[in-house]
């Protein structure tokens, strides 16, 4: 059987079987945790589960968040929590970032003067532009093409770092007219000081260019796309032999951006590359979602199969898919009395909604630790910006103390929920890599990110 083939087979298999897991558990991904007590989640788990969870530690609840390996365990779950486990170990695709040797580039530009590229740099956003950089950098010159294009590309980070650091030409797109003026300018205070450093880079190095630009992703016009990256490259004027070809790049593109980014390399013929970190898998459009849609452009499922088959996920699946498993386990681990704040947002929704329901699930003010103030402060803090006052007979009442007096019940229901965000993941990015196999596109998903830095690690590249 043909390796494509083969793997569209294998995909297929492990996206319905996820998938089947989903809905048996829809109840419990689905449930909201500001809703826990106005709701009675606690009633949604098994008595096998309901009975286990009221005994077991929260220290004792990382395990469950753990999927690549057996770990030594401690507890004794409920069979269905084992069977579980084993289930993710063979269907969830890893988010272990892979040892790797001679990671950098010796003598390379990155190399040599990267605390100018960090400047100004936040530690998460350094780590995901270097390794995405280099992770382009070390593709096949076969493979890839030394145009990239960035749509969304903000202030131009990456691109100074693939331009100025990696030696690409690299054209951006981006319809806020600030960052394309912020980007420039950070280009030319880059180039400035690269310059006086090593004046040889002024004979080789492409410039990074940026153009205020909205591209129609909706209606896709191939051709007016490739003239529009001709004129800005000044590819004719250039009088190049070589036939005009580029790469689309995407460093966390949002909801419909990235499924738009894949249609949009499939139909110019002249993108042969493609490289995406996708994030923001709740902001997805689904066809479930809008009942009444005229095209077939919505950005999940994108593949003919799970078409076929009709596969949705709820809003709240595609939202707790998106959250930083590796980052709560720690919490779980050596800070969890912070995660009272789950129960503190519980209790203030389960009073709102009887005072102010027009405000159910409204978004509250955060940066306190509910660890660190009485329920009370943090009541004053977090509707300060919804224009009301939380009664004190309200905050004081017996049913609110109960409540409180509960908040581990709160983080272990949540943690049973994150116990499958990396399914619903799996879900998503294999139905984005067997779209592109279905279209004849050579591709892969690899770990990219340290899980721990940047949650959504997952790189998609595919060839054409």
């Amino acid at each position: 059987m043909d390796e494509s083939l083969r793997l569209q087979v294998e995909l297929r298999q492990k996206i319905l079987d996820s998938y089947q897991i989903v809905n048996v558990y829809k109840t419990l991904i689905d449930a909201y945790i500001v809703d826990f007590y106005q709701q009675n989640h606690w009633n949604i788990l098994s008595s096998s589960w309901n009975h286990c969870f009221s005994a077991v530690p929260i220290q004792q609840l990382p395990e469950l968040l753990i999927f690549d390996s057996r770990q030594q365990e401690t507890n004794v779950w409920p069979l269905t929590v084992l069977t579980l486990r084993t289930l993710f170990r063979r269907l969830v695709h890893t988010r272990s970032k892979p040892e790797q040797q001679n990671q950098t580039i010796p003598g390379g530009v990155y190399q040599k003067h990267s605390t100018l590229f960090q400047k100004s740099v936040k530690l998460k956003k350094r780590h995901e532009i270097e390794q995405f950089a280099e992770n382009c950098s070390r593709e096949p010159p076969e493979n890839i093409c030394s145009t990239l294009i960035d749509i969304g590309s903000g202030q131009g980070n990456l691109a100074r770092t693939l331009a100025y650091g990696y030696g690409f030409r690299v054209c951006c797109l981006e319809q806020n007219e600030s960052f394309v003026q912020a980007a420039r300018q950070k280009d030319t205070e880059l180039w400035r000081r690269l310059a006086k450093l090593d004046p040889s880079l002024c004979d080789s190095t492409t410039h990074p260019v940026h153009l205020h630009e909205k591209v129609n992703l909706d209606h896709i016009d191939p051709e007016r796309f490739v003239q529009l990256l001709r004129d800005a490259l000044n590819v004719e004027k250039e009088q190049q032999s070589d036939e005009f070809k580029f790469g689309l790049i995407g460093l966390h593109p949002c909801g419909d951006l990235a499924p738009s980014l894949l249609r949009l390399f499939l139909a110019c013929r002249e993108c042969r590359f493609v490289k995406l970190v996708c994030c923001c898998y709740m902001k997805l459009s689904c066809e479930i979602a809008i009942p009444n849609i005229t095209t077939n452009d919505y950005g999940f499922p994108l593949s003919d199969f799970c078409r076929t088959a009709k596969l949705s996920l709820s809003y709240e699946a595609r939202e707790i898919g998106c959250h930083a498993i590796e980052q709560y386990r720690e919490k779980l681990r050596h800070g969890y009395h912070e995660l009272k704040v789950h129960a503190y947002r519980a209790a203030i929704e389960n009073i709102i909604v009887r005072i102010r329901p027009d405000l159910k699930r409204s978004g509250l003010k955060g940066g306190i630790k509910a660890a660190e103030v009485s329920f009370a402060e943090y009541c004053q803090h977090a509707v300060a910006a919804l224009g009301i006052t939380i009664p004190e007979k309200d905050i004081q009442s017996e049913e609110t103390r109960l409540n409180l007096s509960r908040w581990e019940d709160v983080v272990k229901f949540y943690t049973l929920r994150l116990m499958f965000a990396p399914l619903i993941e799996t879900i998503i990015l294999y139905d984005r890599l067997l779209f592109l196999l279905e279209k004849g596109a050579r591709a892969r998903i690899d770990v990219l990110f340290d899980p721990f830095l940047s949650p959504r690690n997952h790189v998609i590249t595919a060839y054409k």
